[in-house]
């Protein structure tokens, strides 16, 4: 006799609510008792007479209803899975959207990473710390690339015949260190006229830089200076089109240096820094609360101690986000090298998020910020009431997950922190009418010691950039960014090196080094300019020297301008020179006359009055 388990509903119209519920899942498990709908189980034999409606589900009870001996599938296993994940995630933004008046002690998680420098040094002058930054690979891309431009230029444009472009040969990896060389040093001697570094007057004079090569030559390399090939760029309504496709191959390399030569330690910041450039440019933005208002920006991770920029990424327009948000994503790229080993993270009202520093928490980062009043699942306008006239109290919040406090200094603040709890700490500062101790929360405290990592950062490369207005925004950023490499540089020198050096000294020794890769570099003369009343030209011992061609140089009988006997409009030139004064003369009677009268001018007219 076949025996087979029947199920006996109390209401037949149950069959459509139990197909509904059982089709929504894969699976079911076996339940422990009979389901509350059921009212019999019975078994019968073949012969059996049972009802229509029994009949109709016994298909229900067969397909449906697992027998008890059966174990779980594994898709039943992943279902609970799944289930219990999912009711995980609804507890924690339960947890985020549920604010009440408190504190929660926050979490305490240990610094487990490392952090310093990560490479050997093989010496310690300003040079091998650029080096780290900047290396001989990208030197020589740059160079690759400047030469290809040029001839691509030289090629396909028609030159006028005394263009400057037809004195134009090959750059190499040397000269190019010298003409970056010579960009370090015009941002420590700022001029507003490019021309006038090698100027001869006896105001704007400068020996340095014409000793290192001629102005015609270093416009040329700044004509020419390019980073990337242009034929491979993808147009603008091409879905691939990079809008830093002329400077990405640069940035991404001293971008990985920067990461791996140095890494940050427990506290960390991320703002924005700015590039200044007011021409028309589709990404170019407004931030009112930067010294250069206008200008291209960029996303900078750095370290709380040192102001070491460990991470950086561009903004070049609006892009796809996910569910949670452009600017959480920004974040999250930019911290992900450097979370789940107990760092703390410092960020302004413009990254802060319940929903952020939930993520950081759940991936041992902790994070602290000022906050923005409309921020989602951030605290009710119920818990938040204006502050009355005069109330000095603090208004601390908790979701049990982050601790929110606010109050009244010169203005409202608001403070959101998995890192800090309701603690009062001086700042080591005294209050000059009271005498007394300055006391802040010490959330706040920590939030001004390391949130200006990245604007002094800003500030130390802005004040010493190379300031050549240009047509090409990607020039300003790859000046911009080179000066950071620099910064980096000396950041890490004066983290390591036994020698300590002020940044402006760093800069001045590191110019030095690097014009030193052209072999043929002039040895600097003293600076005496034709016209200047001293000592030194009336007094000092002078010998006239015949003018050599130099090395490579097309004119074989170089000649110079006679400062004594040239008129403006009638110049007399000269095979020879005083190389002391620089200048050029004729043996008689120039030289004498330029070495003995104070007025050589009038002395010169005076001479040739005689004669006549």
């Amino acid at each position: 006799m076949e025996l087979r388990e029947v199920i006996k509903f109390e209401d037949p119209s149950t069959l459509k609510m139990v197909a509904t519920a059982s089709s929504s899942t894969s699976a079911l498990t076996a339940p422990s008792a009979d389901p509350p709908f059921i009212s019999e189980v019975s078994t019968t034999g073949e012969g059996s007479d049972i009802e229509n409606e029994e009949e109709e589900f016994v298909a229900v009870r067969s397909k449906y209803v697992m027998p008890v001996n059966r174990q779980p599938l594994h898709d039943d296993i992943e279902e609970d899975d799944n289930r219990d994940e999912e009711e995980e995630q609804e507890k924690e933004e339960a947890a985020v959207t549920t604010w009440r008046e408190g504190t929660t002690a926050p979490a305490v998680f240990d610094f487990t990473g490392t952090s310093g420098l990560q490479v050997q040094m093989e010496g310690e002058t300003p040079l091998d710390y650029l080096r780290l930054m900047v290396n001989d690979e990208m030197v020589e891309s740059l160079v690759a690339e400047t030469n290809r431009y040029a001839s691509q230029t030289i090629a396909t444009r028609q030159l006028a015949p005394k263009s400057r472009f037809h004195q134009w040969v090959e750059t190499s990896v040397n000269e190019m260190w010298a003409f970056l060389g010579l960009i370090v040093a015009m941002g420590l001697i700022v001029i507003e006229n490019l021309d006038e570094y090698w100027s001869i007057d006896q105001v704007y004079k400068l020996p340095f830089f014409g000793s290192v090569m001629p102005k015609d030559r270093f416009s040329l390399l700044l004509s020419f200076l390019h980073l990337a090939n242009n034929k491979e760029q993808p147009p603008r309504d091409h879905p691939n089109h990079d809008p830093i496709f002329k400077i990405r191959p640069f940035i991404e390399r001293l971008n990985a240096n920067f990461k791996s030569v140095f890494l940050p330690g427990k506290n960390i910041a991320i703002d924005e820094a700015m590039v200044a450039w007011r021409g028309p440019l589709k990404f170019r933005v407004y931030n009112p609360d930067k010294p250069d208002k206008f200008g291209i920006k960029v996303f900078e991770l750095c370290d709380g101690a040192t102001a070491y920029c460990c991470n950086l990424e561009f903004y070049t327009g609006k892009r796809e986000a996910s569910v949670h948000g452009a600017t959480f994503d920004v974040v999250e790229r930019l911290i992900n090298p450097y979370i789940n080993c107990g760092r703390t993270l410092y960020v302004d009202n413009f990254y802060t998020s319940p929903d952020l520093f939930t993520y950081l928490k759940n991936h041992r980062t902790l994070a602290c910020g000022t906050m923005r009043t409309n921020m989602k699942n951030g605290p009710p306008k119920e818990l938040t009431p204006k502050f009355k006239k005069g109330d000095r109290s603090v208004n601390a919040l908790t979701n049990g997950n982050l601790n929110y406090f606010r109050f009244i200094d010169r203005k409202e603040v608001r403070m959101l922190t998995t890192a800090h709890g309701p603690m009062l700490v001086t700042t080591g500062k005294t209050n000059p009418a009271t005498k007394e101790a300055v006391i802040k929360l010490e959330a706040v405290h920590h939030y001004n010691q390391f949130m200006g990592t990245v604007d002094r950062s800003d500030q130390m490369v802005t004040n010493n950039a190379f300031k050549r207005r240009t047509l090409k925004w990607w020039k300003k950023a790859f000046f911009h960014m080179f000066m950071l490499g620099v910064l980096n540089a000396y950041i890490v020198h004066k983290a390591t090196a036994t020698r300590k050096l002020s940044h402006r000294i760093f800069r001045r020794d590191l110019a030095k080094q690097l014009v030193k890769f052209i072999p043929f570099c002039q040895e600097i003369r003293p600076a005496v300019c034709p016209g200047q009343s001293s000592l030194f030209r009336l007094t000092a011992r002078h010998f006239p020297r015949f003018i050599h061609p130099k090395p490579g140089a097309k004119k074989q009988n170089p000649q110079r301008m006679c400062v004594v006997c040239s008129e403006p409009n009638k110049r007399t030139y000269t095979r020879y020179q005083c190389p002391s004064c620089d200048v050029g003369l004729h043996i008689d009677p120039c030289f004498e006359i330029y070495h003995t009268t104070k007025d050589f001018k009038r002395a010169h007219k005076r001479k040739l009055a005689q004669k006549e």
